[in-house]
């Protein structure tokens, strides 16, 4: 469902503006630390975005965090954001919705992690191209 939902904030303002919707929108405090040149690629935008809002939305409606860290960053040849959360832990990467975020990373030939021990903390985060594959 996630996927179908897309923010017009991040076509027309950008990723550092529909990430600021998300954070303010999050009920809890949300800090975006971007560390971004330059916009990303659209489809890679729209990975990062959707990352980012998935984990954001997880960890204050499953794991109870009061606190969320994203941070974006980038160089020569990738851009990354991490998502970090002082919640309960335990997310399934397995789950549907963090699967279906590896899946939508891994087709953009990135990389998607989710470390979440049980009682926490946890952090998610993904690595793509800066540009997406050709095909």
């Amino acid at each position: 469902m996630a996927w179908r939902i897309y923010p017009t904030a991040l076509d027309e303002l950008g990723l550092r503006a529909a990430l600021a919707g998300v954070a303010e929108r999050a009920g809890v405090p949300v800090t975006v630390h971007d560390g971004l040149a330059a916009r990303p690629a659209s489809e890679i935008e729209t990975a990062v975005y959707f990352v980012a809002r998935e984990a954001i939305t997880n960890a204050v409606k499953h794991a109870g965090a009061h606190d969320i860290l994203v941070v974006l960053t980038e160089d020569e040849r990738t851009v990354s954001v991490a998502i970090s959360d002082d919640g309960r832990g335990g997310a399934d990467p397995s789950g549907s919705g963090l699967s279906g975020l590896a899946r939508r990373v891994l087709a953009l030939d990135g990389t998607f992690t989710v470390d979440s021990p049980p009682g926490g903390p946890t952090r998610i985060a993904a690595t793509l191209p800066k540009e997406p594959p050709c095909g």
